[in-house]
């Protein structure tokens, strides 16, 4: 069931689907929505409910009214959780910039949740291997994404069988909804407004691990591209980011780290049936047996 939601913090485009004692509750990358969760969202759904929201700033959510760190948005995701009376047991899953949120509102809830799971997560150490271009190339293509969408609406420049073309790896219910979410003008306003804390939430994510106590699922892409074309992977660039998640495990209370077999940081994600189905028999023997 879809839902738009309102809290004191905003509008927030929701969706719970399924029956079951556990309630996955899907946290999506930067510059994405809940619609990108495709084939892990249909996999789960044979273990338990599933929660997919958009944070403030993307989809049909309105935009953040305070300073995008990932400690106020579990705050505003908690009280989400709230207004629709989802109870635990909870098991998060949070995808690159969404693992940190996931990681916060487990430590805030650890007797409610079952454990938590980050997809190729972001982590201080993951950015100091990257490029220094590249990041810096990433939000200026986002803020003339920003700029186009307000001289001209993106979905005039590329209709919807094009747009949704881009995502046809997405089960077909999927493509055009993730597609006209990310062409809405105010999305890449959603994005900007995160790229202006990223520096901030790097620090403070350090803070936070040593604290996170429920069990905790890294796991890592084998192919790292980021948002680059596919032919620009780099194999040494890729060992270096999963040495890094690997570290990342190791600096939590609890944690196990797994590399996902030919994935990228998308498909890791919901872009990939067969990703998903290894994703949730880890998942299943890992909280589940």
């Amino acid at each position: 069931m879809e839902r738009i939601v309102e809290t004191v913090d905003g509008r927030f485009d929701t969706r719970l689907t399924g029956t079951g004692e556990v309630t996955f509750i899907l946290d999506h990358g930067m510059m994405s929505n809940h619609h990108q969760w495709g084939w892990l969202r249909g996999e789960l759904l044979q273990l338990g409910r599933v929660f997919e929201y958009s944070r403030l700033g993307y989809g049909k959510s309105s935009r953040g009214k305070t300073k995008r760190f990932f400690s106020q948005q579990a705050a505003e995701l908690g009280r989400v959780l709230d207004v629709l009376t989802i109870e635990g047991p909870f098991l998060f899953i949070g995808h690159s910039l969404g693992a940190y949120i996931s990681l916060e509102l487990g430590r805030r809830r650890p007797d409610e949740t079952v454990g938590i799971v980050l997809l190729d997560p972001s982590h201080p150490e993951v950015d100091v291997e990257l490029p220094d271009w590249y990041e810096r190339m990433q939000e200026k293509w986002n803020r003339f994404l920003y700029v186009l969408s307000h001289i001209r609406p993106l979905t005039w420049l590329i209709p919807d069988n094009l747009g949704a073309r881009m995502f046809k790896s997405l089960p077909e219910a999927d493509r055009v909804p993730l597609w006209r979410q990310l062409s809405r003008t105010h999305h890449w306003r959603g994005t900007l407004d995160e790229w202006d804390t990223v520096a901030h939430n790097n620090q403070q994510i350090l803070q936070l691990v040593p604290h996170v106590t429920p069990p905790v699922l890294v796991l890592s892409a084998s192919d790292w591209a980021g948002g680059m074309p596919e032919k620009w992977l780099n194999k040494d660039l890729t060992k270096r980011i999963n040495a890094a998640h690997e570290r990342f495990a190791g600096s939590l209370p609890d944690a196990r780290f797994h590399l996902i077999a030919n994935t990228n940081h998308y498909t890791i994600a919901g872009f990939s049936k067969e990703a998903a189905e290894r994703i949730v028999q880890l998942i299943r023997t890992t909280f589940f047996e």
